[in-house]
């Protein structure tokens, strides 16, 4: 049997790719993960049934010493595991296990999730990151992308070589049965929800600022917050900040939340005004695949998910006016508007977005791959 590597810089973010992983093992492939010990998403990976194998990852910038130590790493690792396939996800496993896996010749699918803060700007780091991938990706068997955006811009800096395959997919596709249609319940008051990680990229603090003034004109407006903390990250939020907003009455912060599905059912939309480099946010196709509609901007990413004025509306990136005006629009509008902008995000992601479309390019290119 034929052994396929899943690598990711948190365990957390492989959660995600679960079904990928899953519709591997049911085909007779053995499936293995190598990802930092989170010690909660690393165990339920491995209830699954996957064996995880450790690795640490600095998800944080470019480190010629680390970042070297890191390849000999993969390295090491590779010859003990012995891989057929590695299928990478995340700046730092693309880029550094492409490189490893040379040695041995194994083939790599790289999932392109996002360009992230290296791409918001052409400066040294801008410079040096293109030079990496151009390095990394030389002989690289696939590389999927989550939006046309991020594939046109690999595209213009031949950072692909034509030997490689290169697509871009629905994202990472929405679980149609597990985010089943639930659609909306009439109520006064609106409910909004923001999922995300917590950094000023992902515009929750032009959400707040909207909010404020939302608020001035339908005051039992509410909003909630899910999200985890990424001070890691430049763009990070401290906590003193959030709790300071949630002081002040602007959203109630939830957290970390294990069931989505759960929390989403009781609100009215979802809003990411996200200007973030993103792949394609997942909590907007599993909004839409509920029947909730959406607020987004139009930003790479979150453009591909909403029709404006069909299934959610679209403001401006980084306009708190713009925001607050969509936000006002939703809650003006007749419940069965609401409804029908609802059904019409679950058919877009029936007919776009369902997570089988993404499970057979996979399995597709994957035995292209095993089969050279």
């Amino acid at each position: 049997m034929k052994k396929i590597l899943f690598i990711d810089n948190t365990a957390h973010h492989l959660f995600g790719q679960l079904h990928l992983m899953a519709a591997f093992r049911d085909s007779g492939y053995i499936v293995e993960a190598l990802i930092p010990n989170d010690e909660n998403f690393y165990r339920k990976i491995e209830q699954f049934g996957i064996s995880c194998h450790q690795i640490q990852i600095d998800g944080k910038g470019v480190n010629p010493s680390k970042d070297y130590s890191l390849i000999q790493k993969f390295k090491n690792l590779f010859l003990k595991l012995k891989p057929d396939l590695i299928c990478s996800f995340t700046i730092k496993p693309n880029l550094y296990a492409a490189i490893a896996a040379r040695k041995y010749k194994i083939p790599v699918i790289a999932g392109v999730t996002g360009l992230g803060t290296a791409f918001l700007s052409k400066n040294l780091l801008n410079k040096i990151v293109v030079r990496l991938y151009k390095f990394a990706f030389k002989h690289i068997g696939c590389v999927f992308f989550q939006n046309n955006d991020d594939k046109d811009i690999f595209d213009q800096l031949k950072i692909i070589p034509n030997s490689a395959i290169s697509l871009a997919l629905p994202g990472d596709g929405v679980d149609l049965a597990k985010f089943k249609y639930v659609g909306l319940t009439e109520s006064i008051n609106t409910t909004f929800i923001f999922s995300g990680r917590l950094l000023w990229d992902k515009g929750l603090g032009e959400l707040v600022a909207a909010i404020k003034i939302v608020k001035q004109k339908y005051p039992t407006t509410q909003l909630k917050v899910i999200g985890n903390y990424f001070l890691a990250n430049p763009s990070g939020i401290p906590e003193k900040q959030i709790k300071q907003w949630e002081e002040e009455g602007f959203f109630e912060y939830l957290g970390m939340v294990d069931n989505v599905f759960e929390v989403m059912t009781s609100v009215d939309c979802m809003v990411l005004p996200s200007y973030y480099k993103e792949g394609l946010p997942r909590v907007l196709m599993e909004a839409c695949s509920m029947g909730k509609p959406i607020i987004t901007v139009d930003n790479v990413g979150c453009r591909e998910v909403v029709e404006d004025s069909v299934n959610g509306f679209m403001a401006k990136p980084r306009d708190v006016d713009s925001l607050a005006d969509a936000m006002i629009r939703f809650i003006e509008l007749p419940f069965n508007k609401k409804v029908e902008m609802g059904l019409q995000g679950r058919y877009k992601m029936e007919r776009e977005f369902d997570q089988t479309i993404v499970v057979n390019k996979y399995f597709e290119v994957a035995k292209q791959l095993l089969n050279k």
